[in-house]
């Protein structure tokens, strides 16, 4: 397997409307649920046929009790400090749903105290690069 930094272009099919509500949500959960001075991370690789995402940081966390749960629609985190934001716990569902629409996959990492990662992949659709 090849792993190269996301330095070129490339294209997924992707419809642009729901990918930036995906990100929308990704990253603005990872920023709700972060304490000020904390740091959010996102970063962007390709292996093989896939695009690869990596959206994480070093925030609240999710008790590995809820981790399965999580992309349910209206569950919410109701323990430590992530019972403090307000949310209706919709918007996980939905990001799995736009990445199943869009051949993709989902995983989530997570420990209290110590963050959350969620790791994204995509087929890519038209690599910039190989076209040359």
């Amino acid at each position: 397997l090849s792993v190269l930094p996301l330095t070129e272009i490339i294209h997924i099919d992707g419809e642009p409307l729901q990918m930036r509500q995906l990100f929308r949500n990704l990253i603005g959960n990872a920023i709700k649920y972060t304490p000020k001075g904390g740091e959010v991370t996102l970063t962007a690789k390709i292996m093989d046929t896939q695009a690869l995402i990596e959206i994480k940081d070093n925030g609240y966390g999710i008790p590995a009790s809820d981790l399965p749960f999580i992309f349910d629609r209206f569950y919410r985190v109701r323990s430590g400090k992530n019972k403090e934001e307000e949310g209706n716990g919709l918007g996980l569902a939905i990001v799995k749903s736009i990445i199943e629409q869009h051949n993709g996959q989902i995983s989530v990492e997570s420990e209290p105290q110590k963050g959350t990662s969620f790791s994204l992949s995509f087929p890519i659709l038209f690599n910039q690069a190989a076209a040359i």
